[in-house]
Parts: structure tokens; sequence; C-alpha cells
């Protein structure tokens, strides 16, 4: 493998969890009010909840995708040293800010942008360093 293949797997890890977060929590928002409602009347919010994870194909994707994210995890640290990956991933928290803005239309107030700023430019200083 080239040098390049653990940095751009690394990449795919931080895509891979952002669409995975967003596929959890459209499932989770895709569910329908009323029958949530009769789901909790009849075994409670526990059933409820446990009823619309395991009934959801958007849950299950994102699962799917956190999969294959676990086996890119794995070969990246085959490949690279953990001070540099984890720190590098943590894009993702940058990922999924964005993500929620454009896909899920959440608002997102200066303060967390400048947040998600910040770690953009941690995870910047620790590739540069690497």
């Amino acid at each position: 493998m080239s040098g390049l293949a653990a940095p751009l797997v690394l990449g795919l890890t931080v895509i891979l969890d952002v669409g995975g977060q967003i596929l959890f929590k459209t499932g989770l928002d895709g569910s329908d009010e009323t029958d949530t409602a009769q789901q909790e009347k009849a075994g409670g919010e526990k059933t409820g909840l446990v009823r619309r994870v395991l009934g959801s194909p958007q849950i299950a994707a994102g699962v799917g995708l956190y999969a294959v994210e676990f086996v890119a995890w794995l070969f990246v640290l085959s490949h690279m040293d953990l001070s540099v990956a984890f720190p590098i991933a943590t894009l993702s928290y940058v990922g999924v800010v964005l993500a929620s803005r454009l896909f899920l239309g959440e608002a997102v107030p200066p303060r967390r942008w400048m947040s998600t700023l910040l770690i953009a430019a941690g995870a910047a200083l620790v590739g540069v360093s690497a």
C-alpha cells in the first residue's frame, strides 16, 4: 500500500462516521408521532424506542456504515500512530455540525461554529505535525 492509503482511509472513516450519525438522527426523527404514542401506551417509552430503532431502515444503514468504519479504522490504526489518527478523526465533529446544518436544517449558533473551527484547527495542527 502506498503511504497515502492510510490518510485517505482515515478521511473515509470521518465521512462514514458523519453519515452514520445523520442516518441515526433521521431514523429516529422519521418515526410517526401517533405510532410512538400508541407504542408508549402499550409497553412504555423504552419499548417504543426499541421498536423505532429495530424498525428503521435509516438506523440499519447507519449501523452498516459504522461496521465499515470499524474495519477502516482498524486499517488506519495498523498504519498510523494513534496519537495522530485519533485527533484527526475528531473532524467527524466538524462534519456532523456541517451535515446537521445542511441536511437536517438545524440552527447552529455562532459559538458552536467557533468551537467547530477550533476543533478543525486542532486537527490541522496535529496533521501538520505528523
